[in-house]
C-alpha cells in the first residue's frame, strides 16, 4: 500500500508536524528558531508510527464493516495499523486523538473524514480485536522488570498466556522488527534474554496449571 508523500516526506510526517505546530509561520516570516522547531517536529513524528507490513487482508475479520473502515480512513496518512497495537482500554484515547487531527487538517490535503456512525464502528471494531492485556500484578520471575519497562513503550503489557512458551521467541522477534521500523529504542541484549526467559517461564507455568 503506497503512502502519499509531500515534498519528499511521507504525508504522515507532514500532517503530524502541521498539527503539532498549530498555526505555525509562513515561509516569509519564518525565523531560524522556527526552522529548527519544524525540523524537530518532523523528526519527532518519525517515532512510533504504525510499521509497514499490514494489509487489509491481515486485519481481524477483514470483511467486517469495522475492518473496511479502518482501511479506508486510517491508511490515508500512515501505514495500516493492526488492532493489536493497542488494548481495548487504550484504543478510545488513540482513536479520539486521530479524529481530532484529521478534523483539523486543511481541505487541500484531501483527507476523508468519517461520520459519527463510522467513528463508532471503527472504535467498536478496534476495541473488540485489541491486544489482550495482563490483568493484575505480573507474576514474579527473572526478567519481570525488563518485560514491564520495554514492552510498555509501545502498548499495554500483553497477557502472557495468549502465546505458548515455544511461540514467544518468534513473537518477540516480530516485535523487535516493529520497534526498528517505528524507530523505538530497542532492548539491550541482556534485556532481550531476560524478557524471553520471563515470557517462556511464565507461559510454561500457565500451561502446566491448565485453564483457569
Amino acid at each position: 500500500m503506497a503512502v502519499q508523500q509531500v515534498g519528499g516526506f511521507p504525508l504522515s510526517l507532514v500532517l503530524s508536524a502541521l498539527l503539532l505546530a498549530g498555526s505555525g509561520c509562513g515561509p516569509s516570516d519564518a525565523t531560524p528558531a522556527d526552522t529548527r522547531v519544524d525540523a524537530l517536529l518532523l523528526a519527532a513524528t518519525r517515532i512510533a508510527l504504525p510499521p509497514p507490513g499490514i494489509t487489509p487482508g491481515d486485519l481481524a475479520a477483514p470483511a467486517s464493516p469495522g475492518a473496511q473502515l479502518v482501511g479506508r480512513y486510517c491508511a490515508q496518512c500512515h501505514e495500516l495499523p493492526s488492532s493489536l497495537m493497542h488494548s481495548a482500554t487504550d484504543w478510545p484515547r488513540v482513536v479520539r486523538r486521530m479524529w481530532l487531527r484529521m478534523d483539523r487538517l486543511p481541505a487541500e490535503f484531501g483527507i476523508r473524514t468519517a461520520n459519527e456512525g463510522e467513528r463508532g464502528t471503527v472504535l467498536t471494531y478496534l476495541m473488540a480485536n485489541g491486544l489482550q492485556v495482563s490483568g493484575g500484578d505480573l507474576p514474579p520471575g527473572r526478567g519481570r522488570e525488563d518485560f514491564a519497562a520495554v514492552c510498555s513503550r509501545c502498548h499495554a503489557l500483553p497477557d502472557i498466556k495468549i502465546h505458548a512458551s515455544g511461540d514467544w521467541p518468534a513473537v518477540f522477534m516480530r516485535m523487535e522488527r516493529n520497534m526498528e521500523r517505528m524507530r523505538v529504542a530497542p532492548p539491550t541484549r541482556e534485556q532481550t534474554d531476560n524478557i524471553l526467559f520471563y515470557l517462556q517461564e511464565v507461559a510454561g507455568r500457565s500451561s502446566e496449571r491448565g485453564p483457569a
